[in-house]
């Protein structure tokens, strides 16, 4: 998937980037209920939105991608936005330390392209990232779009996946409009809650 990705950044044909966070996501670092600031952990940054937007209301972020213009693009925006934010290029599949004590972990879009295989040791690797008590936000399609969409993970295997975690919610993001063949996925957001014995 990552060659697929360095592809249609290359040639600026990126559907999946947005000017506005989620919602799940702005109620998360913006709501009347909002988590206390602390770190976190962009996961398949992209060109830096999420992570911008954290930023600027106190959180400590780092942003990981294996796309390089992707970090690129990431590092100007950020700049531009006058923000300070850590870039990893790494696989969040692989064995990089991406760093720990994240109380926040946006996943909006990346660990859906994953196979199976690759989906479990990239939860492992988040696990060891994550503190006690964590937040995950992961915005996934369901299995079974037709290509070139991710893999998907469908709904009812997110709990049984992210080993450690509790899935306190999941809903249909029926708001979030996919475009040309991803107009049939179906759109999912998942938050989990890393146990506080982990």
């Amino acid at each position: 998937m990552t060659l697929a990705y360095r592809i249609m950044y290359g040639v600026g044909f990126t559907p999946w980037e947005q000017d506005e966070p989620i919602a799940d996501v702005a109620e998360l670092v913006d709501g009347p209920h909002a988590l206390p600031v602390g770190r976190a952990l962009d996961i398949g940054c992209g060109t830096g939105r999420n992570a911008v937007y954290c930023a600027r209301r106190g959180w400590d972020v780092t942003g990981v991608d294996d796309v390089g213009i992707a970090l690129k693009r990431a590092r100007q925006h950020i700049d531009q936005a006058g923000q300070q934010v850590r870039l990893i290029r790494a696989d969040v599949a692989g064995g990089t330390d991406l760093g720990r004590n994240y109380s926040l972990l946006l996943d909006i879009g990346c660990l859906h392209g994953l196979g199976e295989a690759q989906l479990a040791r990239a939860v492992a690797n988040l696990s060891r990232s994550a503190a006690p008590g964590a937040t995950l936000v992961m915005f996934a399609i369901a299995k079974g779009a037709p290509r070139p969409a991710p893999t998907g993970i469908d709904p009812d295997q997110v709990a049984k996946t992210f080993v450690g975690w509790d899935l306190v919610a999941s809903r249909r993001a029926k708001e979030i409009v996919m475009h040309g063949r991803l107009a049939a996925a179906q759109p999912y957001v998942h938050r989990l809650v890393r146990h506080a014995d982990s």
